[in-house]
């Protein structure tokens, strides 16, 4: 299986005297050769990697909003790299490392469930998760992503962590993230309980953690829940004679 991603047009930057290589080369601002033009995105290339995922894009446009105003203590040091194959019946998704290197610091653990058509490897160096693939369920991809970015060490929970096999909740209403399978009514009763942050209702319900393309969709469903929740009553009210 061959994934093959989008290839950035950089004409139009070579003309205009940025130095690119596959990309146009940035530095950990996402600045170019020329101070006054920043790339971020696909066209991006940061140490020799092209991230072509909207996550990527949306940590780099943070990082350069950052910059323009004044804050240069955090810098760019690359992105999770993570593929999501949105393929009907069929579940498949990895993260950072997928293959083990020959060095001794690094663990495979591979669990394999035939009858269930389920496969998952995880990657782990220095007891800290760096890597997986999953396979007909991919459940555990926000938890293994958000250990992954995190640094966590798995320390005496590394059996439940890796072996937690939880149960999706079901989706509700008409899909909207096919990378974590949330339907409009999932993202709708978690407004109704009380979230009214984009992001935060991102996070509760996995909806735009993985390649981000729906969380324009989840902001409007957001913001449509909002209003109607903010309309006043058209029943008649009572009048005094």
């Amino acid at each position: 299986m061959f994934a093959i991603g989008t290839v950035p047009n950089i004409e139009l930057a070579k003309t205009s005297g940025l130095i690119c290589r596959r990309g146009v080369i940035v530095d950990d601002y996402l600045q170019t050769n020329d101070p006054n033009v920043f790339a971020i995105g696909e066209i991006a290339e940061f140490k020799g990697m092209l991230y072509g995922i909207t996550a990527a894009a949306e940590q780099q446009a943070e990082i350069v909003a950052q910059y323009l105003n004044g804050a240069i203590a955090k810098y760019y040091t690359g992105s999770l790299l993570m593929n999501i194959l949105k393929m009907h019946g069929t579940d498949l998704c990895s993260l950072g490392i997928t293959e083990c290197p020959d060095d001794p610091a690094y663990e495979e653990v591979v669990f394999i469930d035939k009858a269930k058509r389920y496969y998952k490897k995880c990657i782990i160096h220095n007891d800290r998760l760096v890597g997986a693939i999953l396979i007909g369920d991919k459940n555990e991809f926000l938890e293994y992503r958000s250990l992954i970015e995190s640094k966590t060490e798995l320390s005496e929970k590394r059996l439940q962590l890796l072996r937690s096999g939880k149960t999706q909740e079901p989706v509700i209403g008409k899909l909207v993230c096919s990378c974590n399978n949330v339907g409009e009514g999932n993202l709708v009763n978690k407004i109704n309980e009380g979230c009214k942050d984009h992001l935060q209702l991102c996070q509760l319900t996995g909806a735009g953690m993985g390649c981000g393309s729906c969380r324009p969709e989840v902001k409007q469903i957001l913001e449509k829940t909002l209003d109607i929740k903010k309309e006043p009553s058209t029943s008649p009210q009572p009048q005094l004679v």
